[in-house]
This record gives structure tokens, sequence and C-alpha cells, in this order.
């Protein structure tokens, strides 16, 4: 019973941050908590990569634009059209104006945007049985998707990120037994697309979290799993890092985990100025608010 409940409360410590706001194709992971003493990095339980949310996309989002309203607007005008939406945390609107699309069940680009704006609505909401309905609901896009088009790095991402949210409503044992799949996931998503600067920061977070599980904890998660997934703070940090040099300043957030990184290698130095670029750097919203107070309270720390 001890080791259900200590398993039970790590679990749900975990996978909250990552769907954030970098870019659109992404948008969440872990959200860091204390437990006994310990700060942990969900990212390892799954990919909820929900506290802080992760928006996937090479591209940097365009503030500037307005959306512009179309009658039987054509594929090609709907997609920007959703992505605009997306961009400016109208993630129902992204999501609705692709639903009744005569393609929608066939068009690998609707469908993973579908999904895409599922998980950012179910995020935002409060009433548990709306949420599992609306999680649930992209999920069955997404895999749909897969099923279509198994080589598009957003699909591998979507589907990894859905796929934990979706296992946490089945109970931990099942979001345990499904690290090693959504881990590949992530992987396929950055094979696919090796120049996508989320998708290196989702597999960081993941790389980190398992990192930074405690002995204790990592016993626990071998009783589910005889080989749990692997994961170094060298290679969160070359994650990372990838990233960044693909994009600098694509995500705040990723100045936070490499600051993170360094200081697990204790290298002070350039753990402090990764701190610093995550805490300074310009708050546009709740992610990135909450990115901020956690750079200051860890360089508190050092």
């Amino acid at each position: 019973m001890l080791r259900v409940g200590v398993l039970r409360r790590f679990i749900q410590c975990g996978l909250r941050r990552a769907a954030a706001s970098p870019g659109r194709h992404l948008q969440t992971f872990p959200i860091t908590k204390n437990f006994q003493g310990r700060t942990w990095s969900p990212v390892f339980i799954a990919f909820s990569i929900f506290g802080y949310s992760l928006g996937t996309s090479s591209e940097k989002q365009k503030e500037e634009k307005k959306v512009v309203k179309m009658s039987n607007p054509t594929t090609d005008e709907l997609i920007p059209q959703s992505d605009q939406y997306f961009d400016e945390n109208k993630y129902k609107e992204a999501y609705e104006i692709l639903l009744d699309h005569p393609d929608r069940d066939k068009n690998v680009e609707i469908l993973w945007r579908l999904a895409r704006g599922h998980y950012k609505t179910a995020k935002e909401m409060d009433k548990k049985t709306e949420k599992e309905t609306i999680i649930r609901n992209g999920f069955d896009f997404i895999k749909h998707a897969m099923d279509i088009d198994d080589t598009h790095y957003a699909v591998h991402k979507w589907y990894a990120i859905l796929l934990d949210a979706k296992s946490e409503l089945d109970g931990m044992w099942e979001r345990v037994n499904q690290l090693h799949t959504v881990k590949h996931h992530m992987v396929r998503a950055t094979e696919c697309n090796p120049s996508d600067p989320t998708s290196w920061w989702i597999l960081g977070c993941f790389e980190f979290g398992i990192a930074d599980m405690s002995w204790y904890v990592l016993k626990i998660v071998q009783k589910v799993l005889k080989e749990p997934p692997t994961g170094t703070y060298e290679d969160a940090l070359e994650c990372f890092l990838r990233a960044e040099t693909l994009q600098p300043m694509f995500y705040t957030t990723n100045h936070l985990w490499l600051g993170k990184c360094y200081k697990a290698l204790k290298d002070n130095e350039k753990a402090k100025h990764h701190l610093n670029v995550a805490a300074t750097a310009p708050v546009k919203n709740y992610d990135d608010k909450k990115c901020q107070e956690e750079a200051l309270q860890l360089l508190k720390k050092l």
C-alpha cells in the first residue's frame, strides 16, 4: 500500500508543463512539484507537458495578424486562419473552424490541428467530465491522423501528448505502462523533422524527468516496468541546446530547462546565465509568468 501511495502521489505531480506557447505544433510538458522535499519534473511520467505549454512550431507567432472571416474558405485559407486563432490563444475557435471541413477525416494537416486544439482547450477547462470528453476526442483525431500518415512530425508529437493525457484518465498504471510509447513518438517527431525546436524541447524535458527521478521512485516504477525509459542530464542538455540552436529564444522556458540541466551538472555559471535569461524575458502569458517565477526561485539557490 505504501508503494502504491507513493507512486500515485508521484504520478499526480507529473507532466504538466509542456504544451505551452512556443509555436503552433506543440504546446505541452512538465510542471515541477515538491514531493517529500524533492522537486520533480513531471516530464517523466508521461507527457502531460502541461504545466507550461509547449506550442510547437519553428515559426514565430504572428501577433499582429487580424483574423479575417471568410465564406466557404479553402483548405489553404482555413489552416492559416486556424493557426492564427491558436497563436492568439483562441484554442476552441482554432479547432471549431476545422470541424466541418469536408476533407477533415482524410487531411492530416487538419486532423493534427484538431487534436492540438482539443488538447489546449481541455487544459484550460475546470469541469472534469467535459475535460475528459475533449481529451478523448482529441486522441481520436490524432490516432486517425497516425493511421493516415506515420511520417509527419506533428502527428507524432501530438500523439505523444494526447496519449499521455488519455492514459492519465485511464489510471496511473496505464500512464506508466505508456511511457515507452510516449517517448517513442517524441523521438520519432525529432526524426521526422530534425529542424523543429519544440520537438527537441519536449524530448529534453522527458530525458530530464527520467534523470531526475530519485532511487526510490525508480524502484517503484520498476515494479510496473521491468525496464523504465532511460534518460540523463547530458541527453536532456543536448536536446535543449539543439532546440536553442535551431531557433534562438523560440521559447523562454527552454532557458529555464537549460538552467536546470547545468545546475544538475554542477555548472553554476552557465546555470545562472540561462536562468537570468528566463527570469528577465518579457512576460506575455501564463507560461511565461510561471517560468519567470521558477527561474527566480532557482537563482536564489545558486
